[in-house]
């Protein structure tokens, strides 16, 4: 996912998109985003789109087959909509969240995007509490598909539950209170949310999506403790590795301590209880990723950021992206991306690291994992972020990027 824009545009991803203008968003600026599509031969392909107005997309995967006829494929894709006041334009509601990109091999040039096309919807009124912003409950991180379930995650922001969530095609999965696991035989999603248009300002979208089973399921607004989940990866039925990014904190000269003291920040293994049709967290590997440990990146500046009085040597405040490979003696490696803290005044990504960890499949103990540990296989540089790791077809353990 990225922008239709110049290289080094100010605040790009705040900016509007063309279709989609939202008068109350202080970024005047407007640009596509678009998902890039890198073919067997080196090629790029983009396909542009008015989603996510005002934010950014940040996942996004290829459904290549041809069930609807769209020779092309589409994409299942997600992020965030909306820098302005409430209420939200439609089309900001529209273009948040889970959606549904029909690929194209057109010229840019040749492209005229239309309304968005949601995939997806989630309300914290499936849970009985009071409705958030429309469209902010919809503000999504990671993205995998597994089983012909598409699965994501909300990870930020005071609307909304930050857990995990999968795409009820079935509409048998979360009849009531918001939370379930998938129902056997779902079909991955062919066509996009119906809906009526003429209640999506007042009302929001119908509801599609549900709450994990035994993740989160208290809204931000009266928990108290929340995750950071970003990217997320199914080793097997039973088995899932969660990323979870930290929090980001900033608040003061304790920032790298806060980091260093974080539970849940790392990489998180997850199993299933078929009796119970729940998951439960087994463990949350955190050894070698050396959370707020500071450390140096040449090029870039040292000392005390003047503009925020805090240091500006970057540390490890979590996980974001990840993807994994499964070998024949069960042994598991995770490949994952950082996220950041320091004193830049952009939390997250830039510096970051590529990291990678092997787990045993069988494990269910922290007591099991003690010896495992995170190495470091790339540091970005100055002026540098690494946003994702995927495998490629290549070799035995195909090619990360």
């Amino acid at each position: 996912m990225g922008y239709v824009a110049p290289v080094n545009t100010i605040d790009v991803s705040n900016s509007n998109t063309p279709g989609v203008i939202d008068p109350t968003n202080p970024d005047g600026q407007t640009y596509y985003r678009a998902v890039a599509r890198l073919d067997a031969d080196g090629h790029f392909s983009f396909t542009e789109t008015n989603a996510y107005s005002g934010n950014n997309g940040r996942s996004a995967l290829l459904n290549n087959g041809n069930d609807n006829g769209k020779g092309n494929g589409f994409y299942y894709t997600v992020g965030n909509a909306g820098n302005g006041s409430n209420p939200q334009p439609v089309g900001v509601i529209l273009g948040a969240g889970a959606q549904f990109i029909e690929a194209t091999n057109q010229h840019e040039a040749q492209q005229m995007p239309g309304t968005p096309a949601p995939l997806a919807s989630f309300s914290v009124t499936q849970l009985g509490a009071k409705a958030d912003k429309v469209g902010k409950d919809d503000n999504y991180r990671g993205l995998t598909v597994f089983n012909n379930v598409v699965y994501f995650t909300k990870g930020s922001g005071s609307n909304g539950v930050n857990t995990v969530y999968f795409v009820d095609t079935t509409g048998k999965a979360c009849l009531s209170g918001g939370v379930g696991v998938p129902v056997a035989g779902a079909k991955l999603p062919a066509n996009p949310l119906a809906y009526d248009a003429s209640t999506v300002a007042a009302n929001g979208l119908p509801d599609n999506v549900c709450v994990l089973a035994g993740f989160p399921a208290t809204p931000n607004k009266s928990a108290t403790t929340l995750a950071y989940p970003f990217g997320l990866w199914f080793a097997d039925a039973n088995t899932l590795y969660v990323a979870d990014e930290g929090d980001g904190y900033v608040g003061g000269t304790d920032l790298y301590t806060h980091a260093a003291q974080q539970t849940g920040a790392g990489l998180q293994k997850w199993v299933y209880n078929a009796g119970a049709k729940s998951w439960k967290l087994a463990y949350t590997l955190q050894n070698g990723l050396n959370l707020g440990a500071s450390y140096t990146v040449p090029g870039y500046p040292v000392g005390t950021n003047s503009a925020t009085s805090l240091p500006w040597s970057p540390a490890t405040d979590g996980l974001r992206n990840i993807t994994g490979h499964v070998e024949n003696d069960g042994t598991v490696t995770i490949w994952a991306i950082t996220s950041m803290v320091s004193g830049n005044g952009d939390q997250g990504a830039d510096p970051n690291r590529l990291v990678a960890v092997r787990d045993k499949l069988r494990n269910t103990t922290a007591s099991g994992a003690a010896n495992e540990r995170f190495v470091t296989l790339r540091n970005a540089g100055f002026g540098e972020v690494l946003r994702g790791v995927s495998l490629a077809p290549g070799g035995l353990f195909g090619k990360w990027f």
